[in-house]
């Protein structure tokens, strides 16, 4: 009886987990059909309310950039596109419309580039990530504590065992502390895109702040979210020339 419930259970929720995904199909083919038909904005409207609902995907993500494309926002196009660079499957096409979307925007903005360290960190991320970093470290420790306990019941014979204990110990310790680092930077930093056509930085989370700088439609921010979260409704940002300050969250995007 019990496991008849389990499976009467799972079958629902398979169930409904394949009509969610039948729903979701339909209404994509629906918003491709706008897209098709020139309405960019009720194709767009339509790919957001898939978004909403959790099924997104590379082609979601393209076909949005399209749509954006369309309707003259650039800027959102470059966020789409972004977006659909994360999937494999849409990664080559995805690429080719940033280099096209970049060509485009009026203002170009100027970019330092990463010292070496961020770039590391940023491999990191992209890579194994975090948890892989963690996993590496506790299984080093693991390693060493278990020579450290043969050694001791003399199971083993390890020349210059002080040393090479001390030194598989300290590099374990440091993945560990690297893993929580990359952690750390992963959640406090997050890259977006300016969608406004232009927005005023300012020293402080306020519109008569003194002016830092502009930021035009397309470029590229470092989003400090510990920081910006002493002020509701704006985001604590590094451009890409390096400058800081903070801009109202409505003329940007996340990714």
């Amino acid at each position: 009886m019990r496991w008849g419930l389990v499976f009467l259970v799972l079958s629902f929720l398979f169930s409904a987990s394949s009509h969610a995904r039948q729903n979701s199909q339909i209404m994509f083919d629906q918003a491709n059909t706008l897209l098709e038909e020139n309405d960019f904005m009720g194709a767009l409207d339509s790919y957001r309310n898939i978004e909403q609902i959790g099924e997104i995907s590379g082609p979601l993500y393209l076909n949005m950039g399209i749509a954006a494309m369309e309707i003259d926002s650039v800027g959102l196009a470059k966020y789409y596109f972004l977006k659909a660079y994360e999937f494999s499957v849409t990664r080559d096409q995805a690429n080719e419309a940033l280099e096209y979307v970049s060509s485009q925007f009026s203002r170009q903005s100027a970019m330092l580039p990463k010292l070496p360290w961020d770039r590391v960190v940023d491999n990191l991320k992209a890579g194994i990530g975090a948890t892989g970093i963690f996993i590496i470290g506790f299984l080093m420790i693991s390693i060493s504590v278990i020579v450290i306990i043969l050694n001791w019941f003399k199971s083993i014979k390890i020349p210059k065992k002080a040393t090479i204990i001390a030194t598989a110990t300290s590099l374990s310790i440091l993945t560990v502390i690297l893993a929580f680092y990359v952690d750390y930077v992963d959640q406090r930093y997050k890259e977006g895109v300016i969608i406004a056509k232009e927005i005023p930085v300012t020293t402080q989370p306020n519109e008569n702040a003194d002016l830092v700088s502009i930021a035009y439609e397309g470029y590229s921010i470092t989003v400090d979210a510990f920081t910006s979260e002493n002020a509701e409704g704006w985001y604590y940002i590094r451009l890409g020339n390096g400058q800081f300050g903070w801009i109202q969250i409505p003329g940007s995007k996340i990714l």
